[in-house]
C-alpha cells in the first residue's frame, strides 16, 4: 500500500498560502458593500424608510469593516512573495498600500462615529455629519484604491501569471 508523504504542517501551510492569493476576490468586496451602505444612507433619508432600514444599515456597515479589513490583509499577504521590483512598481506599491491603511482607518472612524451616534443623547447631529463625511469619504477612498491596484495590474503587470 503505497502512502503519501507526510509533510510538516509548517511547509503545508507555507505551501497553501503561497500558492492562494486571496487578494483578487476580496479587494472588490468592499467597494461593493460601500455602495451599498451609501445607498441605504441615501433611502434613509425618507422618514419613513428610517426604521425600516435600520438593520440593513448595521449589517452593511459591519460587512464594509470586516471587507476592508481582509482586503488590506490580503493585499500584504500578496506582495511579500513578489521578491525585487523595480523602483517605479515599488514606489507605485507603496502607494496603494499607503492608501490602503486609510481605507482601514476611515473604516473604523466610521463604525465608531456610526456607534456613538447611536449611542449618543446630545451632539447627534454633530456625529451624524462625521458619520455621513466618513461615508462618502470611504466610498472616494475605494474607488481610488482600486485604481491604484487596477494599475498595478494593467500598467505594471503584477500579479499576472506570465506564460513561457
Amino acid at each position: 500500500m503505497l502512502r503519501a508523504p507526510r509533510w510538516p504542517l509548517e511547509q503545508t501551510t507555507d505551501y497553501l498560502f503561497s500558492m492562494i492569493d486571496l487578494h483578487p476576490p476580496l479587494s472588490g468586496m468592499p467597494l461593493a458593500f460601500i455602495a451599498m451602505l451609501s445607498s441605504i444612507e441615501l433611502m434613509r433619508a425618507r422618514p419613513t424608510w428610517r426604521e425600516p432600514l435600520r438593520v440593513a444599515r448595521t449589517v452593511a456597515l459591519v460587512a464594509v469593516v470586516v471587507s476592508t479589513t481582509l482586503a488590506f490583509f490580503s493585499g500584504y499577504q500578496a506582495s511579500s512573495p513578489l521578491g525585487d521590483l523595480s523602483a517605479d512598481v515599488q514606489s507605485a506599491l507603496g502607494t496603494h498600500h499607503a492608501y490602503g491603511r486609510l481605507l482601514l482607518v476611515n473604516a473604523l472612524l466610521m463604525a465608531t462615529f456610526a456607534w456613538l451616534k447611536s449611542r449618543a443623547v446630545h451632539g447627534r447631529g454633530v456625529l451624524l455629519f462625521f458619520y455621513l463625511a466618513t461615508v462618502i469619504t470611504q466610498l472616494g477612498l475605494t474607488l481610488f484604491v482600486g485604481y491604484l491596484g487596477g494599475g498595478l495590474v494593467f500598467t505594471h503587470r503584477l500579479g499576472v501569471i506570465r506564460a513561457p
